[in-house]
């Protein structure tokens, strides 16, 4: 054996010592080890640790107690499943029918399945955290790879930001966030590596949303268009002051898809519903759609800065060329299904890409002309992002999230929004 084998050997033996004593650690107190497990990022356990904490999280999750909420759905069927005497074949022969109106069948079936094992709501969402925090965790993971190891300071607001736009408390509205970390875990190796296979992935997606059928289409475009630089720039910025659309119109071409995806559709382009959800959005604080222009600024600004000043390396990568002419097709999609009722979600979606790309782009090449401005720009906006979005993340978890353990969680039946105990001591 030689010394470079020998090496290896005590390395992997060393690694697997230090990550079995994080993982005893984590029983103890998940979210400190957590922690301490991101500043060994490299190691091939850390990510494993991240995970773990989703699944923790996801057990302690606050089930929002309002009807409208996702979460609360969730709750009540996973409930009515529990105490029922449905059968698999009953609810398997209830998918894509229209009497039940599942054309998600990924989420019910796992709600099914899980209640056939406890009655317990925090167990469905340990489980939403561990379907969730896999895919999650290991698409930070993979762009963190990407950066050859430079975490400087600038490198992990972006990587912060990129980790925030889709958050582990998104399990509250599960079906769509869920199919967004699974498309994007399919996705990105296709773009970065050439892996066809991953594609597989893309598609399983549209089994936990039916939506992602656009972006797996639009997917299926670029497969065949390729790398088209100029045109989808163009689209890009045209999609970018499209400001109004027909709803009647879009519910006319698509209710060319089949049958079942019918009711779906005329509930999404209902004018009633897009008033509703209008009237939501008004409400919300002004930081929150503030924060979300302060995303969708520093994208602009990267789209444009890489178009003008980095093409030579775009052409000396050709897979950071493909990633960006992916993004910017998907994000000229994603403004117009922005005019539909609950489409601006796919913002959010193409948003995860888009930062994909700016976090390679910055970590690699850290010096290229003109990226001092950039960053100069866009730090401060995206540290409010991350701030605005930390404390979203507080209407979902309470203090057993930071101080607690499995053990107490289990026990702890009193779970306050972090964000109610945050004011009551100040």
């Amino acid at each position: 054996m030689t010394d470079r084998a020998i090496q290896d050997r005590l390395y992997r033996i060393t690694s697997k010592q230090e990550g079995m004593s994080y993982y005893l650690g984590f029983l103890l107190w998940p979210f400190g080890i957590t922690l301490a497990a991101l500043r060994f990022w490299d190691r091939p356990w850390s990510k494993n640790v991240f995970w773990m904490f989703c699944i923790f999280f996801g057990f302690a999750f606050i089930i929002a107690e309002e009807g409208g909420a996702d979460s609360d759905r969730y709750a009540r069927l996973f409930i009515y499943y529990a105490h029922s005497k449905l059968s698999l074949e009953q609810l398997w022969s209830s998918f894509y029918s229209d009497s039940s109106g599942y054309i998600d069948i990924a989420s019910p079936l796992i709600i099914y399945l899980v209640s056939r094992v406890t009655a317990n709501p925090s167990v469905l969402f340990a489980v939403f955290g561990l379907i969730f925090g896999y895919f999650y965790s290991r698409n930070i993971w993979y762009v963190l790879n990407k950066t050859d190891g430079r975490i400087t300071a600038i490198v992990l607001v972006y990587i912060l930001s990129f980790a925030l736009i889709n958050p582990i408390w998104n399990i509250n509205g599960f079906r769509m966030w869920v199919a967004a970390q699974i498309f994007l875990f399919g996705t990105l190796p296709y773009l970065l590596d050439g892996n066809v296979k991953s594609l597989t992935w893309s598609g399983i997606s549209v089994l936990f949303h039916f939506s992602f059928l656009f972006p797996f289409a639009i997917l299926m475009m670029f497969f065949f268009l390729k790398n088209r630089l100029n045109i989808y720039l163009v689209f890009f910025i045209i999609s970018a002051f499209i400001k109004e659309i027909d709803l009647l119109y879009v519910r006319s071409i698509l209710l060319y898809l089949p049958d079942i995806f019918h009711t779906k559709i005329i509930n999404y382009t209902n004018p009633a519903y897009a008033e509703t959800v209008s009237l939501a959005n008004q409400s919300l604080n002004w930081y929150i759609p503030f924060s979300q222009n302060a995303v969708k600024w520093v994208i602009y600004a990267f789209v444009l800065y890489a178009y003008f000043f980095a093409r030579d390396i775009l052409e000396d990568r050709k897979e950071l060329k493909t990633l960006l002419c992916y993004s910017i097709l998907l994000y000229g999609f994603a403004n117009i299904f922005s005019l539909v009722p609950s489409g601006g979600r796919f913002i959010i979606v193409a948003n995860t890409f888009m930062l994909a790309f700016i976090i390679i782009m910055v970590s690699n090449f850290p010096n290229t002309r003109g990226m001092f401005l950039i960053k100069a720009f866009s730090i401060p906006l995206l540290l409010l992002f991350c701030t605005v979005m930390i404390r979203v993340g507080m209407d979902f978890f309470g203090i057993m999230v930071i101080f607690g353990n499995p053990f107490f969680a289990a026990l702890h039946t009193d779970r306050k929004q972090f964000i109610s105990v945050l004011k009551s001591l100040l």
